[in-house]
């Protein structure tokens, strides 16, 4: 009997540390089972490629209206574009959706992610001040292009609308971006602008970055590519633009996969190719090399942006599916929810401007 009992209490042990870990990964996994259903749900949504396609042929910007009703951007599409069919009221109706998109998320997604969406809110918030700003340039009136989305109050909102000059503009928001604001108020529209995304980023990242939850770790990795898709599309364009002065101010104060230096360097090639080299040792060499031959038809580095944006869909994906029970099927929504708003933008300017059916294909990656 006292044999026996010296047996039982190793397999104790081992069964009591199992139902341990087993409690710990429930604990875990438990809070995501809610939002990751609604995720799933959403992600039948997802306009298809064959849809892009039609889209891309429609004769008019109401074609593709009409046709997008019949999406879950009917109601957004409904309220601001009516029968006007202007391209700036469809783009209005996408960002409305987008925007909502993300607070929804934030409502549901648990406390261990919750901050993170939080920040992310804060991009409204954000462009809603440039919207204003852009407006007061243009003596518009800002209410026409407010997004009631965000972590400003609606109070605060419609006190930013009402704002006649820059200096009633930081008077209206929070304190946090306030004191941004007052560093530039002086500047051009565009420095403003830079200096509030550059802010957004970093507080993004500080907060990533500050983190070991794996499930906040996923949030990092993906946002990081990201970061590293807007650099190396900013690093283009001043290459393009043969432009030399002030090269770090245009790019991100953060940086992921591709450090400042290698930003440089793509700016100043003297030939896109040599991109290649410069990022030899990233993940994102592959995308140059597989889409020289098409840069090379029109020198046009749109091919690389959608490119990039591929590549963010597709980590998306992977981190969805290696990663089902945490934040995973949120990170890969988004990531086919942005692309999709992206492509669906550049379907509505291609057709705007009178491009070819299968040359607004090609850029929005659809054949």
């Amino acid at each position: 009997m006292n044999e026996f009992y010296l047996l039982m209490i190793p397999i104790g042990l081992v069964l009591l540390i199992i139902a341990s870990k087993t409690a710990g990964i429930v604990r875990d996994v438990s809070p995501f089972a809610y939002p990751n259903a609604r995720i799933m749900a959403k992600q039948g949504k997802i306009i298809s490629n064959s849809t892009f396609g039609e889209l891309a042929e429609s004769k008019s910007l109401e074609e593709v209206v009409n046709h997008l009703k019949e999406t879950e951007y009917v109601d957004y599409l409904t309220e601001y574009v009516g029968d006007s069919y202007k391209i700036t009221d469809i783009e209005r109706a996408l960002n409305i959706h987008m925007a909502n998109i993300y607070e929804e998320i934030h409502r549901i997604t648990p406390d261990s992610v919750k901050p993170v969406f939080e920040v992310l809110l804060k991009r409204w918030d954000i462009e809603n001040i440039i919207r204003t700003l852009r407006c007061l340039d243009a003596k518009k009136d800002p209410n026409n292009y407010m997004i009631a989305i965000g972590t400003f109050s609606n109070s605060q909102r419609e006190q930013l609308a009402k704002s006649t000059s820059i200096d009633e503009v930081v008077m209206s928001i929070t304190p946090e971006l306030e004191h941004v604001l007052n560093n530039v108020q002086d500047e051009d529209l565009v420095q403003i602008e830079n200096t509030l995304l550059s802010y957004y980023y970093e507080s993004l990242w500080r907060f990533l970055d500050n983190s070991r939850d794996n499930n906040i770790l996923l949030l990092r990795e993906y946002y990081g590519m990201i970061i590293d898709a807007t650099n190396i599309l900013s690093a283009l364009r001043l290459n393009v633009m043969e432009e030399t002065s002030d090269i770090p101010g245009n790019f991100l104060p953060v940086t992921f996969g591709v450090p400042l230096e290698d930003l440089k360097g793509i700016s100043t090639a003297e030939e896109i190719g040599i991109v290649i080299n410069i990022l030899a040792k990233t993940q994102y060499s592959k995308i140059f090399e597989e889409n020289m031959t098409e840069y090379e038809k029109n020198k046009n580095i749109a091919v690389f942006e959608q490119a990039l944006q591929d590549i963010i869909v597709s980590k998306g994906k992977d981190i969805s599916i290696l990663n089902p029970l945490g934040v995973g099927p949120t990170i890969g929504y988004l990531a086919q929810k942005q692309s999709e708003v992206r492509k669906l933008k550049a379907i509505i300017i291609g057709i705007y401007e009178g491009l070819e059916p299968e040359k607004i294909k090609r850029y929005v990656g659809v054949s």
